[in-house]
């Protein structure tokens, strides 16, 4: 791929996220507390493990962001990373003209430490995990979010085109993707063409909750933006999703173009976020759209569908203080299924616009950070 090329995707891509940007855990009860228990109890933590796990120094993904996950089983998930490198790491270094892939999938085994990378070709000429097909040769995927069930993997990932808009790509579609959950043989691949609708990018956060399954996307258009959602159900003689339908502000439809926008979000929608179920709640985390801003946001509801309450500010990134290398943080993503000890693990992703030094300063600059979120934040 041609370096020049490579710099403007991987800018452009971070700008646009930060602009526009599957499981159910236990809730746990909460005794009353005093007030030096309940401080130290909402006090966000770092969590380095899966920051060295997750991006490795060899022998995996050495770079990338995206970083959205889905549990495989007890100890097993898959994280579905964007714009990725192979080439290993030296002294928080690495070759400037390193090739860098639109996508790669990890299989983590928390209990075993082990990282398992997933991409095409070899690690010193490697293509992305997943292509689109049938389609515009300068097509390309990004990564959206997914579900196991059945033995397959459900994933939606979105199609974007070299060479047009103002950043050098564009937004051309979403795919909805069937894989083999144990080969992740490619089983099914076909366009998911609600995307195109409405102004609403689709597949960006999944909850799968048997009877539906509920897909969120980002609705941006002009100046304003706003989150929207789907549903369909697993058809049992296929085993795809069908039937689907869309939350019009008061019921359901099966046409798109009526869908509305989830009340009660106080903060601009990003294009990447994650809505999970927690108990009889569902949870929004999104990081706030401007970019230098580095809030991180929580929301709660009743419903898949909202409304929205309980705005909470959860942390405040501070990587994009570091103004002589130009770093900015975006797309925070939470991974209920490692809740521990009541506190919630969410990433956000890391960057730089000068992108020479992601490589050449330091590779930390292009890796995402981990923090543990005590539950009792977001509940309270």
């Amino acid at each position: 791929m041609d370096r020049s090329r490579v710099n403007v995707i991987l800018k452009g891509f971070v700008f646009i996220l930060a602009f526009f940007v599957v499981s159910c855990a236990t809730r746990k009860k909460v005794n009353p507390l005093n007030t030096e228990n309940r401080d130290k109890l909402r006090e966000v933590t770092k969590a380095p493990y899966f920051d060295d796990l997750v991006i490795v120094d060899s022998l995996g993904v050495t770079g990338a962001d995206g970083v959205i996950s889905f549990p495989l089983n007890d100890n097993m998930s898959i994280f579905m990373m964007g714009d990725s490198f192979l080439t290993p790491v030296r002294n928080k270094k690495r070759d400037v003209n390193s090739p860098m892939i639109n996508n790669t999938f990890i299989t983590l085994n928390r209990r075993e430490g082990a990282h398992n990378a997933f991409y095409q070709g070899t690690i010193n000429n490697p293509d992305s995990f997943l292509n689109p097909i049938n389609g515009h040769k300068d097509e390309y995927y990004w990564p959206g979010h997914g579900f196991q069930s059945n033995g397959k993997l459900h994933v939606f990932m979105s199609r974007f085109l070299h060479g047009d808009g103002a950043w050098g790509f564009k937004f051309f579609g979403t795919d909805y993707i069937t894989m083999d959950a144990k080969t992740f043989k490619v089983i099914s691949q076909q366009d998911f063409p609600y995307s195109i609708q409405n102004h609403v990018h689709y597949g960006h956060s999944v909850i799968n909750m048997g009877n539906y399954t509920y897909i969120y996307g980002a609705w941006s258009y002009k100046d304003s933006t706003a989150l929207h959602v789907a549903r369909g159900k697993l058809n049992s003689n296929t085993d795809l999703l069908d039937s689907f339908e869309f939350f019009d502000g008061k019921g359901w439809t099966a046409d798109p173009i009526p869908s509305r926008p989830l009340k009660g979000i106080g903060q601009p929608i990003p294009e990447q976020f994650s809505v999970f179920k927690y108990g009889n709640l569902f949870i929004l985390i999104l990081q706030a759209r401007e970019l230098g801003n580095g809030n991180i946001y929580s929301y709660t509801s009743n419903t898949p569908t909202g409304p929205w309450r309980n705005e909470r500010l959860l942390y405040h990134t501070t990587e994009q203080d570091n103004v002589k290398d130009e770093v900015f943080t975006y797309n925070a993503m939470a991974h209920p299924q490692y809740i521990t000890d009541n506190k919630l693990l969410v990433s956000y992703c890391v960057n730089s616009f000068d992108v020479s030094k992601i490589n050449k300063v330091n590779t930390d600059y292009y890796r995402p950070k981990f923090i543990w979120v005590p539950m009792e934040m977001i509940l309270e």
